[in-house]
């Protein structure tokens, strides 16, 4: 293998290795917002609807980010296969690999400014509580 294709080969694996990382850290973030979400105890006559509401759409989007992670996690590790089984028949990063990695980079992207949103979001809201 030529020293660019492994140079290249080695910049895609570590940048998976990264999102791996980040959407790890991701899951365990969404499973402490959700324990602390379900862990306010909240005073049942200061409760309204609207808080109710807001609450159950908070863990909505919760569950969004965890399926959304563990999705994302699958592909990454679907595209190491395809570059591994690539590299054995010595085709490394061809236009299908490479299309695939482009369309994680623009999910990972995405997923990231995202969830950022969110964090900023949820915190706000459970700051806001009563009985935080």
């Amino acid at each position: 293998m030529k020293s660019e294709k492994y140079g290249l080969l080695t910049a895609v694996h570590i940048l998976n290795r990264i999102w791996c990382n980040d959407l790890e850290i991701a899951l365990h973030e969404v499973n402490f917002w959700e324990d602390l979400l379900i862990s306010l105890d909240v005073d049942i006559d200061a409760v309204t609807s609207t808080h109710d509401d807001t609450r159950k759409t908070e863990l909505g989007r919760l569950h969004h980010f965890r399926r959304l992670v563990k999705r994302l996690l699958e592909e990454i590790q679907n595209l190491d296969k395809q570059m591994a089984t690539r590299v054995c028949i010595n085709h490394v990063l061809d236009t299908d690999t490479r299309l695939n990695h482009q369309y994680l980079r623009e999910e990972m992207d995405s997923f990231q400014a995202d969830f950022r949103i969110f964090k900023t979001e949820i915190r706000q809201y459970v700051t806001a509580q009563p009985t935080f």
